[in-house]
């Protein structure tokens, strides 16, 4: 697993954790809102970023403020509904960090999947594949259903 898949203690560490849960409530939004032209990139460029063990803070935080502007393309009536259900929100990782170890490392092998497979500039299976990565992050899911999650997404960055 990549070196930078650990928790953050740097402030541009800080900031990768803060991209990939606004890349997770990116990804959530499209379960109930129809993506934008531009909702696949904007996803795929923030996972190549977010991949970068030397990406500069400055540049994770400017794709953070992208992210959050797709988000609110997509789901506009999400950032000022009366009745907020949190399907949309960003992901805390501090959540990942504290999770039992079994759970965690099956997550960070669905970070490091979505990672490769963004670097494929995915379509079709693949892009859903990376959407269903980022959505089951946020869940709290046992190990029995974790795992076909991930062997599925290792078996297509194997493709």
């Amino acid at each position: 697993m990549p070196e930078l898949l650990k928790a953050p203690v740097t402030p541009a560490q800080q900031a990768r954790d803060a991209l990939l849960g606004a890349l997770v409530g990116l990804a959530r939004a499209t379960t109930s809102e129809p993506k934008t032209d531009d909702t696949d990139e904007v996803l795929n460029a923030g996972l190549r970023l977010a991949a970068q063990p030397d990406a500069p803070e400055e540049k994770l935080l400017r794709m953070l403020e992208t992210v959050h502007t797709e988000k609110h393309r997509v789901a506009p009536g999400c950032a000022s509904c009366a009745m907020p259900c949190g399907n949309t929100n960003d992901y805390d990782l501090a959540r990942l960090w504290a999770a039992p170890e079994t759970i965690r490392t099956l997550k960070l092998q669905m970070v490091s999947a979505a990672f490769a497979l963004a670097q494929k500039r995915p379509q079709g299976q693949a892009q859903t594949t990376v959407y269903q990565l980022l959505f089951t992050l946020a869940e709290d899911w046992d190990a029995e259903l974790l795992l076909p999650v991930v062997q599925h997404a290792q078996k297509l960055c194997r493709e």
